[in-house]
C-alpha cells in the first residue's frame, strides 16, 4: 500500500537500521478511562551517551493507533518514525506537554511489519547520568478485525480475496486464491508454511494463507508448487535465492517429472531416475556451484556445510560424507542436496537446529524472490554482485530468525540491487547445463515413491 514519505527528512542508513534496538510489546494494560491503550513497548536508561543510541524498532500492526512518548533531561528533539526501508513517515509536531517530554499522538500504522522510532533524546552534557525513556502505547481496538475465515475441502477450491483481512486454509486438493490486482501490486511474505499477502496500492486487507497451491492475479497465475524445493536446490548449490526465471523453470521441470516435494526424496531418486539425475547434475556441474565448492573431498564437504548450515561439520559427519563421496556411493553433484536434506530430517539436537536454519533460509530466499517481482528488480538480479547480495542475506539467517520480522532486511537487500537491465533473460545463461552422454531429460510422469535414506550430521 502507499503512504506519505517525508522526503525532507534524511532516511536511515543501512548501518543505522542494523544497530536499531528491538522493543517488544507487553500487556495487557488496565484501562482506567483516561486512556484506551492495550500494550506498551518501553525502554529506560541513565547511560550518559544514551542519546547516541536512541533508534529503536518495533513490530507494528496495520491500522493500529500508537501514542509515542519520549522523555529526556532537556526537551527531546523531534520524535521520528521510519518505515522498514528507513524512510521517514511521521514526526511529532511539538504537542504541548511537560518540559523534557515530546509526544507523537495517534500514529496509525500504514502496514503490518517492522517500523523504527528515533527518540530524539537530549540529555545535555554527555558526562552526567541523566535518565531518558521511550514509551510506545498501542490501542489494539483500532486494528482492522479479520472478517473472513475461509476453509477449504479435500477437493480443489477457489477463494476470492475480499477488502477485509482473510484467513484462508485450503486444506486438501489443489487450491487457488484469486486477487483483482496485478502481481507486482502485492507483497508476499512466506514464514514456514504460511503466507501473508497484502496490497501495496489499495486497502485490500492483509491475508493469511495456508495450503494454497496457486495464486491468481489480473495479469497471470503464480504456481506455488515446488517453490520450497527449488529454493532448497538454489541454497544447496549456489547459497542464494532463486531468480524469477530459474524458479519458474525448475518448478515446471519438477512438476513434469512428477518429482517428490521434499529434498530427501528427490536426492534418493537420484540413482533410480535418469531424468532426476540429469536435473541435479546440472546444478552440481554449473560454473557457479563449482566456484563455491572445490578442492579435495574434505574441503568440498566443509564448504557445503558452511554454505548451507553456516558451520563446519562435526568430525563424524565430515568422515561420513567424505567416505560416501570417496567410495563412489555418493556423487559430488548429489552431495550438496543430500547434506541439506539430511539437515532437514536429522533428529539430534544439532539436527533440529540445522532443520530450523534450513527452513528459515528457504522462507527468506522465497521472500527475496517474491520481492524481485514486487519491487521490479527481476532484471537487476543477475551477475556476481547481486548473487553476493543474496548470499550475504542468507548467511545472516539463523535458526531463530522470524521471517516476518526479517522481512525489512529482505526488502533492503532487494532495494539495494543495481538497476541494470539484463540483455537476455534466459535461465540457461544463469545455470549452464553440463553436457552428458545420456539422453535429454524426458519430462514424463514417474513413480514418486522412494525410501528416505538416513543421514549423519
Amino acid at each position: 500500500m502507499t503512504y506519505p514519505i517525508l522526503d525532507y527528512l534524511k532516511p536511515l542508513t543501512a548501518q543505522e537500521i542494523a544497530m536499531a534496538q528491538a522493543l517488544t510489546f507487553m500487556g495487557d494494560l488496565v484501562k482506567d478511562g483516561s486512556h484506551s491503550w492495550d500494550l506498551v513497548a518501553r525502554t529506560r536508561t541513565n547511560l550518559p551517551d544514551a542519546a547516541l543510541y536512541d533508534l529503536f524498532s518495533f513490530q507494528a500492526i496495520e491500522g493500529v493507533t500508537y501514542d509515542i512518548f519520549s522523555h529526556s533531561y532537556f526537551d527531546p528533539f523531534l520524535i521520528k518514525v521510519y518505515d522498514n526501508l528507513g524512510r521517514a513517515i511521521a514526526v511529532d509536531t511539538e504537542v504541548p506537554g511537560d518540559y523534557g517530554m515530546d509526544y507523537l499522538p495517534k500514529f496509525v500504522a500504514p502496514y503490518s511489519g517492522i517500523m523504527y522510532v528515533e527518540a530524539g533524546w537530549n540529555q545535555g552534557a554527555a558526562d552526567i547520568n541523566k535518565e531518558a525513556s521511550l514509551n510506545i502505547y498501542a490501542d489494539l481496538d483500532t486494528a482492522p478485525k479479520p472478517t473472513n475465515t475461509l476453509t477449504g475441502t479435500a477437493n480443489p477450491d477457489r477463494f476470492e480475496a475480499t477488502p477485509s483481512n482473510d484467513i484462508v486454509d485450503g486444506r486438501g486438493g489443489i487450491d487457488t486464491m484469486a486477487y483483482s490486482g496485478k502481481r507486482a501490486d502485492y507483497t508476499i511474505v512466506k514464514n514456514g508454511s504460511a503466507f501473508t499477502i497484502s496490497s501495496q496500492v489499495t486497502k485490500d486487507g492483509t491475508d493469511s494463507l495456508r495450503s494454497i497451491e496457486n495464486l491468481v492475479f489480473s495479469d497471470g497465475a503464480y504456481d506455488m508448487g515446488y517453490g520450497d524445493l527449488t529454493q532448497a536446490l538454489y541454497i544447496a548449490y549456489f547459497g542464494r535465492a532463486a531468480d524469477l526465471g530459474g524458479l519458474k523453470s525448475f518448478q515446471t521441470q519438477l512438476a513434469s517429472l512428477a518429482a517428490p516435494s521434499s529434498a530427501t526424496e528427490l536426492s534418493a531418486r537420484y540413482t533410480k531416475d535418469a531424468s532426476v539425475k540429469y536435473l541435479i547434475d546440472s546444478f552440481g556441474a554449473s560454473a557457479e556451484s563449482k566456484a563455491l565448492y572445490s578442492g579435495d573431498t574434505k574441503t568440498f564437504v566443509k564448504a557445503v556445510f558452511n554454505n548451507v548450515l553456516n558451520r563446519d561439520p562435526q568430525q563424524a559427519g565430515l568422515e561420513f560424507w567424505t567416505k560416501a563421496i570417496d567410495s563412489g556411493s555418493l556423487t559430488r553433484a548429489n552431495a550438496s542436496l543430500s547434506i541439506l536434506a539430511g539437515a532437514q530430517t536429522n533428529t539430534s539436537a544439532q539436527g533440529v537446529n540445522d532443520a530450523l536454519l534450513v527452513n528459515n533460509k528457504i522462507s527468506v530466499a522465497s521472500n527475496f524472490t517474491f520481492g524481485l517481482e514486487t519491487d521490479g528488480k527481476a532484471a537487476s538480479y543477475n551477475g556476481a554482485g547481486p548473487a553476493g547480495v543474496a548470499r550475504d542475506l542468507l548467511k545472516s539467517v539463523t535458526a531463530s530468525t522470524d521471517a516476518n520480522t526479517f522481512q525489512s532486511t529482505v526488502k533492503l537487500a532487494v532495494a539495494g540491487l543495481p538497476a541494470v537491465a539484463r540483455s537476455a533473460p534466459e535461465h540457461a545463461q544463469d545455470l549452464p547445463l553440463a553436457q552428458f552422454d545420456g539422453p535429454a531429460i524426458a519430462l514424463t510422469g514417474l513413480d514418486s515413491h522412494v525410501t528416505s535414506p538416513v543421514f549423519s550430521a
